[in-house]
C-alpha cells in the first residue's frame, strides 16, 4: 500500500539500517520504518559516546557526519506517518523534541492520506491529474536511485491497470 509518500517499506536489522542510511545520505524522499530509523539513532548515539572517550574533537567531526542521514531519515520516518519533513524544524522548540519523538515512535501508515470520497463523485479528469502526478512521483524516485528499474516498472505497470 502507499501514502502520500511513496511505497511502503519493509523492516529492516541493524546493520542493514546503517547501510540505507548511509546510501541515502542525501534522500529526504521515500519512507523509513521505525526500524530503519530507530537502529540508525542507536548506531550515531553508540558511535558519538565512543569516540567521546576516544577525543572529543573526534567526536566533533563523527557527529557532524551524522547530521544529514539523521536529517534524512528523520525526514522519511515522518513520511512514513504521513507527515512532512518539515516537521523537523520543531526540534528547536522544546516541546517539539518530545512531539517529535511520539511521531518518529507511531506505526507507519498503509493508506493513502485522502478524505473518504464517493468514487462516483470524482471526476474523470480529477483522476488522470492523479495518475499522471503519481506517475511523476514514481519517475522521481526512479532517477534518484530511490527505485531500481524493477521496482519503477512494477509500480508503474500497477497503477496504470
Amino acid at each position: 500500500m502507499r501514502n502520500n509518500y511513496g511505497e511502503a517499506v519493509d523492516t529492516v536489522g541493524f546493520g542493514e539500517a546503517i547501510s540505507i542510511c548511509f546510501k541515502k545520505y542525501f534522500v529526504f524522499e521515500g519512507r523509513a520504518k521505525q526500524s530503519e530509523f530507530w537502529y540508525f539513532f542507536l548506531f550515531q548515539i553508540g558511535c558519538g559516546f565512543i569516540t567521546g572517550f576516544i577525543n572529543p574533537i573526534l567526536a566533533n567531526v563523527v557527529g557532524l557526519l551524522f547530521i544529514i542521514p539523521a536529517l534524512s531519515v528523520g525526514c522519511r520516518r515522518l513520511h512514513d506517518i504521513n507527515k512532512s519533513g518539515w516537521w523537523q524544524w520543531i526540534l528547536f522548540t522544546g516541546i517539539g523534541l518530545i512531539l517529535l519523538i511520539i511521531w518518529w515512535a507511531s506505526e507507519g501508515t498503509t493508506q493513502r492520506n485522502s478524505s473518504s470520497t464517493d468514487n462516483s463523485s470524482v471526476s474523470k479528469v480529477t483522476k488522470k491529474n492523479d495518475l499522471t502526478d503519481e506517475l511523476e512521483e514514481l519517475q522521481e524516485l526512479y532517477e534518484d536511485g530511490t527505485l531500481s528499474e524493477e521496482q519503477f516498472k512494477k509500480a508503474k505497470n500497477k497503477l496504470l491497470k
